[in-house]
């Protein structure tokens, strides 16, 4: 019987997670592009080789910081009342949310924020499956407004991913981080709005117009 396997695998899940947290510490002192291996290791009280057994290189570490600054401080966690409300309130909640988050990382951790936008720009596998999540999040609230009769019946993964594309410049860093820092949310919420508004169904005043 080989009891030995799972003692070995816990360090090993212990120190991924251990490097992860004297990587963002790191980042956050440094910067993402001027950390460095030997940064990490220190912070550790480790030698870089030791890092390097558990992470085959330094992009593979950021890799696994930014992802998990995405699944941690940009999570968005609709209220708890989500239930009760709309699949449309909740979806529009969501886009906005995302928005703010963003916002905030970009205005109160600019050094981490500088990190995911590398994600964004390399499509690191941490950003692709941050696009993901929130991509199936919006998949489920389509479904929930279709058999509400909120939203108009349609291939549901065509519409999440359609709404996800339309309102990307809320969610994407690059998009954010070229934004003014007084920016005003009023276009957000007008274009977060407008996305919602076409998976509804068209009034009879719309379908009359789009005919002529």
């Amino acid at each position: 019987m080989d009891v030995g396997t799972p003692v070995r695998n816990q360090p090993r899940a212990d120190h991924i997670s251990s490097i992860v947290e004297a990587g963002t510490a790191a980042c956050r002192l440094y910067g993402p592009s001027k950390t460095n291996v030997a940064d990490i290791a220190r912070l550790l009280g480790k030698s870089p080789a030791s890092v390097y057994k558990i992470f085959p290189s330094k992009a593979a570490i950021l890799d696994a910081i930014a992802g998990n600054f995405f699944e941690t401080d940009l999570c968005f966690t609709p209220s708890t009342d989500g239930e009760l409300t709309s699949a449309a309130s909740r979806l529009k909640e969501t886009a906005l949310g995302q928005h703010r988050l963003m916002l905030g990382a970009r205005d109160g951790d600019s050094r981490m924020f500088d990190l995911v936008v590398l994600a964004a720009e390399g499509s690191w596998p941490s950003f692709r499956d941050h696009l993901k999540r929130l991509e199936a999040y919006v998949r489920e609230l389509v479904c929930a407004g279709i058999a509400t009769e909120e939203f108009v019946p349609r291939n549901v993964d065509a519409a999440a991913a359609c709404f996800c594309a339309s309102i990307i410049s809320l969610w994407d860093p690059r998009i954010i981080g070229a934004l003014p820092v007084n920016h005003n949310e009023l276009s957000a919420h007008e274009l977060a709005s407008f996305a919602v508004a076409a998976l509804r169904p068209s009034s009879p005043g719309e379908e009359s117009m789009a005919g002529e």
